[in-house]
């Protein structure tokens, strides 16, 4: 043999070589390396899941009436691989389920290993075809959600899609609450997809979702639903809403919106209607915002309730002429008769006094520019001039609720804090959630978030907007036997960010007991046709609601407000600066009583202030200070009782001195007592609870 032969076989045998020893790694991977994985992959051809739906939690109303539910139905499936004669089995279904043929033999014949062909039947139907025994055709469990009250709180139930998972509203916010644990069947099949006789066979059953007790109350619900209806149809509005909250806590009791919709076939009804627009849309406030823009002002000290105000009908404002919508104007007003009588220009007057960085510190701190932290998708903020683009026509049209815009949350919210004494709630839906046995396994509890006005703020406020209703706008708001507070709103509708001319919002806003607030209502009237006045449109509907309301709460009847123009009055006087018990001593001569607030001696403010026409026997608050002044390097402790955390340690800090804080809530007592002398940067101790003014 030659070299050049003999180089030949070298190579052949070299490459020979090469190859055996890459099918002999190639072995050894197979075998050792991915042969889990393969053998992983031949157990999941051979073992076919099909998919068990588990049922959907229910949610209860507060008092365990059942809102939503879930019940079994069957859907029907194939394995492809095993139908014995597509083409006749596609026309039998076809007949039956009203599905076209097509579509059938194209879902019977796919190279897959398991294809839905309908799912959630009528029980009939899936009889029919049970009792046909079809080849390669089966059924598997599935949960189907039934609303049972139709379309009542539709919106914020929510809906839900075929898989089960939650699509709107509550069953979307709370979908891992709701949704449980998918179970299966498993069943094996040979090479060409058919179920192999004696095979081994797994079962995982489906876990039910959690339940949910939300705070809503189905009877005041059907109440505000009712009352709704009958005005939008009345009126021929586009739409409303309406709202009702426990100032106290936050929690909502009613929340009905229209136009409605039935969640059964939501897809019988236009997209829009599903909007939960007391949270997702945003509106001109109108005069619903003038609490607001009073709050600041008395909150700030830039305004008492014993200053005047002049209404001539209309008012300059740099180029441009504002108008109040009583045409001769209202002369000249005391500040609780600006907001009996809703008048626009004193409310201009007003927010001047107040000025740009006060009135903007308060609408942040009432939330008109930040989400509420409802429980439900898709809040929106509201919609303000930046500050540092606000011109004076923008603070004056601001202060009687045009130019912004605010989602009908924010107003109720607003408003219940002037309700409850100064506190902002959070908004909520859901109470608690339970396990299938009613255990309830968490407890939704929502604080405070803040302070933002004092209680005597608050007080004055009430005291201003049950006059609203008692002598001024909302007169229609009246409900005999009970004290009533409120504010009734009219704004200029506003679309694609210009405002619709001849298209309005009427609006009425208000809470009762006035004197012991127990439920705060919204009411708002989209679009009506002729009259449009919040106090003709909206104010008859939040009478009508809260009457029913009331009595459904059994919130007993009170005595019928005095007229105080029977009874003899008498004018508060200046009582600032002078000791305490002298001026005590001259309330008694004109027929009132003094109560001093504080250890000092000296008045250094008062409540109802100077000037303020009250009925005989009238209690005036002293709070007394003493004149002592603190030597050097010595500070006087300030009251911190009543605020919260943050308020409290921002007051002190003012101060000079440092908190310690035990509890969270509201401060019940501190030590050292208010009106002491402590060396500067000591430190006040102070217990908070939760349950103050609750």
């Amino acid at each position: 043999m030659g070299v050049l032969a003999r180089k030949r076989v070298g190579r052949v045998l070299g490459l020979v070589a090469a190859c055996f020893v890459l099918l002999l790694a190639r072995i050894i991977y197979v075998q050792f390396i991915w042969a889990e994985e393969l053998g992983q992959q031949a157990l999941d051809m051979r073992m076919q899941d099909i998919p068990i739906q588990p049922r959907r939690g229910v949610i209860y109303d507060r008092n365990g009436h059942e809102l939503a539910f879930s019940i079994d139905v069957e859907s029907l499936y194939t394995i492809p691989a095993q139908i014995k004669d597509p083409s006749e089995t596609a026309r039998v279904l076809s007949e039956i389920l009203g599905m076209k043929y097509d579509t059938l033999m194209s879902i019977l014949t796919r190279h897959t290993a398991f294809e839905w062909i309908k799912r959630k039947l009528p029980d009939d139907i899936a009889r029919q075809i049970k009792e046909l025994n079809l080849p390669g055709i089966g059924f598997t469990q599935e949960s189907m959600r039934v609303w049972p009250k139709g379309s009542l709180l539709a919106q914020v139930l929510g809906i839900v899609g075929i898989d089960n998972n939650g699509l709107e509203g509550l069953e979307y916010e709370y979908d891992t609450v709701l949704s449980g644990t998918q179970g299966k069947f498993t069943v094996e099949v040979d090479a060409i997809g058919q179920e192999m006789p004696h095979s081994q066979k797994g079962y995982v059953p489906p876990v039910q979702g959690k339940n949910l007790v939300v705070t809503i109350d189905e009877v005041i619900q059907f109440i505000a639903e009712r009352e709704l209806e009958a005005k939008v149809k009345e009126t021929n509005a586009e739409g409303g809403l309406i709202i009702a909250m426990n100032p106290s806590n936050g929690e909502i009791l009613a929340l009905a919106i229209r136009p409605e919709y039935d969640p059964n076939k939501y897809d019988e009804y236009p997209t829009e209607n599903r909007r939960i627009r007391a949270i997702t849309d945003s509106f001109p406030p109108g005069s619903t915002f003038k609490p607001i823009t009073a709050a600041a002002a008395l909150e700030s000290g830039a305004v008492s309730p014993s200053d005047t105000f002049y209404c001539g009908g209309s008012m300059q404002v740099g180029p441009d002429t504002l108008y109040c919508h009583r045409q001769e104007g209202h002369g000249s007003q005391t500040f609780y008769e600006v907001i009996q009588n809703s008048c626009n220009i004193g409310f201009v007057q007003i927010a001047q006094r107040t000025g740009i960085e006060h009135f903007y510190k308060y609408i942040e701190l009432f939330g008109m520019t930040s989400p509420t932290g409802a429980d439900l998708p898709g809040e929106a903020s509201g919609i303000v001039v930046p500050q540092e683009r606000a011109k004076p026509i923008d603070l004056a049209v601001m202060s009687y609720g045009q130019t912004l815009q605010v989602t009908p949350m924010q107003i109720v919210t607003s408003l219940a804090a002037i309700a409850n004494g100064g506190y902002m709630v959070v908004p909520h839906l859901v109470k608690e959630v339970t396990d299938n046995s009613g255990n309830v396994i968490e407890v939704k509890s929502y604080e405070p978030v803040r302070q933002v006005i004092s209680s005597r703020t608050a007080e004055e406020l009430r005291i201003a907007l049950e006059k609203v209703v008692s002598d001024g706008t909302g007169k229609a708001a009246y409900v005999p036997g009970y004290r009533l507070a409120g504010k009734t709103g009219t704004s200029n509708k506003v679309i694609d960010g210009k405002i619709a001319e001849g298209k309005y919002i009427s609006s009425f806003a208000g809470f009762a007991p006035a004197n012991d607030p127990k439920l705060v209502l919204l009411v708002m009237i989209d679009e009506p046709k002729g009259e449009y006045y919040g106090g003709i449109v909206a104010a008859p509907v939040f009478s009508a609601v809260m009457r029913d309301v009331l009595r459904y709460l059994e919130i007993p009847p009170q005595e019928e407000p005095v007229d105080e123009t029977e009874q003899e009055t008498v004018i508060v006087p200046d009582l600032v600066g002078k000791d305490a018990v002298a001026a005590q001593a001259e309330l008694r001569e004109i027929g009132l009583s003094g109560k001093i607030d504080g250890n000092g001696t000296t008045v250094v403010s008062q409540f109802p202030v100077s000037g303020a026409r009250v009925l005989k026997d009238t209690s005036v608050i002293l709070y007394t200070e003493d004149e002592e002044q603190p030597g050097e390097g010595m500070v006087r402790v300030p009251s911190i009782i009543g605020l919260g955390l943050t308020q409290a340690r921002a007051k002190l800090l003012d101060a000079g001195l440092s908190l310690s804080a035990q509890g969270k809530g509201f401060c019940v007592s501190q030590e050292p007592q208010a009106g002491s002398f402590v060396p500067k940067g000591s430190t006040v101790k102070a217990t908070f609870r939760m349950d103050v003014g609750q």
